[in-house]
């Protein structure tokens, strides 16, 4: 009977397939993303706590640092520490072509931080109401 537990897993994962239920991002699939098309240095910050700082022009899909678990409270802050933009990713947002996503479109430039598919959207206009810093 070596046969058995292979067939019983087996029938487990169909079972599981067959009641339509789709997998949740868990900490380990979701994925955070930023594109830094300003001139500032921007600081990610992941649940209160600094990831990493992101070049201007850089665009990093996934972001390369270790995240804590989900939910996420997402900030970007300028090199003076004011907030820029935010965002919470919680189990279960990103999914298929959804996901949570967040744009910033500064006096400097454009930011775009997203957990699933990237953003789509308008060219960029500098809003001068926005400053960088």
């Amino acid at each position: 009977m070596k046969t058995a537990l292979p067939m019983l897993l087996l029938a487990s994962l169909l079972a599981g397939c067959a009641s339509g239920a789709l997998p949740s991002a868990s900490a380990s699939s979701a994925r955070l993303s930023v594109a830094n098309f300003t001139t500032i240095p921007v600081t990610l910050v992941v649940n209160g706590a600094v990831v990493e700082t992101v070049a201007p022009g850089v665009r990093e899909d996934p972001v390369k640092a270790a995240l804590p678990p989900l939910p996420w409270s997402v900030e970007t802050r300028s090199p003076s520490g004011r907030v820029l933009s935010t965002m919470t990713v919680k189990s279960g947002d990103s999914a298929g072509s959804f996901g949570d996503a967040v744009r910033a479109d500064l006096a400097c430039g454009r930011l775009d931080i997203w957990s699933g598919p990237p953003m789509l959207g308008p060219t960029f206009i500098p809003d001068p109401s926005r400053p960088c810093d």
